[in-house]
């Protein structure tokens, strides 16, 4: 926090702390989803040099948004490939839901 404060170049406009960088910077869609969906603005939005000005925050640095799994977040939903076979089969022509799903 420190260096941030004290760094002159404004090129950085956000930092999203999360879990996996790999998957949040693989694509755009996934660092909104990432961003988004695991983060609360009342209490995971941070930035460097902030203020409050007549009621309204802001900030001189980058905005931090903190986007790493809490506690009481679900567990991640993992798929099961036995599953997933079934409803491909399912769907498959001459299925029972061929051209439904």
């Amino acid at each position: 926090n420190k260096h941030l404060k004290s760094h002159e170049d404004n090129s950085i406009a956000l930092l999203v702390l999360c879990d996996d960088a790999g998957f949040t910077a693989q694509n755009i869609n996934n660092l909104v989803w990432v961003t988004f969906t695991r983060s609360n603005p009342s209490h995971d939005i941070y930035g460097i040099n902030s203020f409050t000005e007549h009621k309204h925050w802001g900030c001189k640095g980058p905005l931090i948004i903190d986007a790493r799994i809490k506690p009481h977040h679900a567990a991640p939903l993992v798929a099961d490939p036995t599953v997933e076979k079934r409803v491909d089969e399912l769907g498959a022509k001459g299925g029972p839901l061929h051209g439904i799903i």
